[in-house]
């Protein structure tokens, strides 16, 4: 998994690409560890690059969405595609998140 931050004036971005998986796990947490501070604020995951999700990946979402998500919050996935996709569906993950493009 490869990742990329940036900012602009509706929260921050969180660029992925790769597979979000169990070996993904410790780099995702230190994600989340860094973006403790903005905490309150919307924060955007870009999945477009993901190639594959697991149960693992889709757990690391919901506790980025537990930690993250609080005091007015939102935590948003854009651009999923193919599997990744049919795994917020299939889960029903995609009523959970706000799920974009």
């Amino acid at each position: 998994m490869n990742y990329q931050f940036t900012e602009d004036g509706s929260g921050l971005n969180i660029k992925i690409s790769g597979e979000l998986n169990f070996s993904a796990s410790n780099e995702f947490k230190g994600i989340i560890d860094k973006l403790m501070a903005a905490k309150g604020r919307a924060i955007t995951f870009d999945l477009g690059g993901v190639t594959r999700i697991d149960s693992v990946g889709l757990g690391l979402l919901y506790i980025a969405k537990e930690e993250l998500g609080g005091a007015g919050g939102k935590i948003r996935l854009k651009s999923p595609q193919g599997g990744v996709l049919k795994m917020l569906r299939l889960t029903e993950a995609d009523a959970d998140f706000d799920v974009v493009g």
